[in-house]
């Protein structure tokens, strides 16, 4: 059996116990609750060690440390050791939780291996083992896709790059914190007030003596200028864990350094792109407003920018994707604007102009992993919303289910489109007619060949009959009658008979843009 079909047996085979169980891991408060612990549990360690070293590597009473901030025994010692080893403890329930709640085994173990030898130390198996925790820290990765789950509910807050930046202050954080502590641990804080001409004559000396205080401060600027001078500075640590740890923060600092460039690298960028864009909103007059991003966005913008007439209309697109996301060349498509909200909102309704707009198209936008039923209420939502701002525009809305075509009558908005009954029809009739999704496929676009017109009839149309004009417009435009569009009723394909009366309009089929 194949991994793919093995895992996909698995998912079959879940109980709703684990399924709740994966839900309950999955909710954003248990993943930063245990990143508080990660932390937690890390910081402990570090002093664990270094606690441990004071107390029975001194010259002072064994098993007491006089400290400027207070007096350590091994009780202290002891009470560290256990909180560390409840939380540990704490890490086994939620692994093997995970594990049987787990939909695929064979993934479980791809993405918790490395927690799992976390769990080690706590099995006492040897006294350096303890270390084996550090590599917790590796979890608070996981956060990351956290903040970007929230990000989708709180757009405002996450926006320009917002998460980058949250996560270069935590990788500082962390790497300050791993440096000062190490080099109190490995150096006793004897890395300061030395300049890089004494630093070879420091090579195989005994460690100097300095205060607590003094230590401590070393060390934190020791780890502030490594980390962001890519050297050790002031001088090269002497002890082979000091000098790793030096190491480790200069990896970091070229790393943040990386993360940091590029952040703001894509900023400016998507900046500059966009230049040009910003307009007074206050100036828009018969534009086009596009409420949501989906695939179909892009087609849309290209049809109207393919209509000669619709060529040059501004097209404002509400969207909570910033424009470096929608995977588009923004230079190729001039009066392109955004508004970066939700458009169910009245204020980004208004923003857009909406109340100004000639027509409003509302899709359905199943993005942030909404149902389709809660897609159709957000249209219906937005399509009545902007009816009630300017009942002259033109709204036209897209939904998935056709059940919910009643509240866009009621509303009277202009026109809506079931998008899947129109595709189950198009393959339905291709199907049974041979080479007519060809056909419908050059009249539904623009962008080439012919394509359907409405327009209104002139004066001298009024009296005559359907039959004389059909034969009259392909003569003299080399155009095709299909309907009539009546002032006081409703439309009719292909009539047998018919009148023309002042205030209709036609549908016709052109290769170019029909005047009557």
């Amino acid at each position: 059996m194949r991994p793919t079909q093995r895992i996909a047996e698995e998912r079959r085979e879940q109980s709703p116990w684990q399924i709740n169980l994966r839900r309950f891991f999955a909710q954003a408060w248990v993943e930063i609750t245990i990143g508080g612990l990660v932390i937690t549990s890390v910081i402990l360690t570090l002093a664990e060690f270094a606690l441990e070293t004071k107390l029975y590597q001194t010259d002072n009473t064994p098993g007491i440390w006089h400290s400027s901030v207070g007096t350590f025994t091994e009780s202290h010692l002891i009470g560290l050791t256990s909180i560390n080893f409840l939380i540990t403890c704490i890490f086994i329930v939620e692994l093997t939780l995970r594990y049987f709640a787990a939909a695929s085994k064979l993934q479980y173990f791809k993405e918790f291996w490395l927690d799992i030898i976390a769990t080690i130390p706590v099995f006492r198996i040897f006294r350096g083992s303890r270390a084996l925790r550090l590599l917790r820290l590796v979890r608070l990765i996981r956060l990351t896709g956290v903040v970007s789950r929230l990000s989708s509910h709180y757009p405002q807050v996450f926006r320009s790059g917002a998460i980058d930046f949250l996560m270069i202050s935590g990788l500082l954080i962390v790497a300050v914190v791993f440096g000062t502590v190490g080099m109190l641990q490995f150096e006793n804080g004897d890395v300061g007030s030395v300049s890089f001409a004494e630093a070879a004559d420091l090579e195989g000396t005994p460690e100097s003596s300095v205060s607590e205080t003094e230590g401590l401060a070393n060390s934190f600027w020791f780890s502030i200028y490594t980390l962001f001078a890519g050297e050790p500075i002031p001088r090269t640590p002497t002890s082979l864990l000091g000098k790793f740890v030096t190491v480790m923060l200069m990896f970091m600092g070229m790393t943040i350094f990386a993360i940091f460039t590029g952040t703001v690298s894509a900023f400016m960028v998507d900046r500059i792109r966009t230049e040009g864009r910003v307009v007074e909103w206050g100036d828009l007059q018969d534009h086009i407003v596009i409420c949501g991003w989906t695939p179909k966005t892009e087609i849309i913008i290209k049809e109207y920018r393919a209509a000669k007439g619709t060529r040059k209309t501004p097209i404002v697109v509400i969207t909570q994707l910033e424009t470096g996301e929608l995977g588009i060349d923004l230079s190729v498509y001039p009066n392109l604007m955004f508004v970066n909200d939700d458009f169910t909102r009245v204020s980004a309704l208004s923003r857009a102009g909406v109340e100004r707009a000639k027509t409003c198209i509302v899709l359905s936008d199943t993005s942030g992993s909404r149902s389709e039923q809660d897609a159709d209420a957000r249209t219906i939502l937005a399509a009545l919303t902007v009816e009630k701002i300017n009942p002259d525009v033109y709204t036209c809305a897209e939904l998935l289910n056709s059940s919910y075509a009643t509240h866009l009558e009621l509303g009277q908005v202009n026109d809506f489109v079931v998008s899947e009954e129109y595709g189950a029809y198009m393959l339905a009739q291709s199907g049974m007619n041979r080479g007519l999704a060809g056909v419908m496929g050059e009249l539904l676009t623009y962008q080439h060949g012919n394509e359907f017109y409405r327009v209104a009839i002139p004066q001298s149309w009024v009296g005559s009959s359907f039959e004389e004009q059909l034969v009259e417009l392909k003569s003299s435009k080399n155009a095709i009658l299909v309907g009539v569009l009546p002032h006081d009723g409703e439309q009719m394909i292909n009539p047998t008979q018919y009148q023309f009366q002042s205030g209709d309009e036609i549908i016709a089929i052109s290769k170019g843009e029909l005047v009557l």
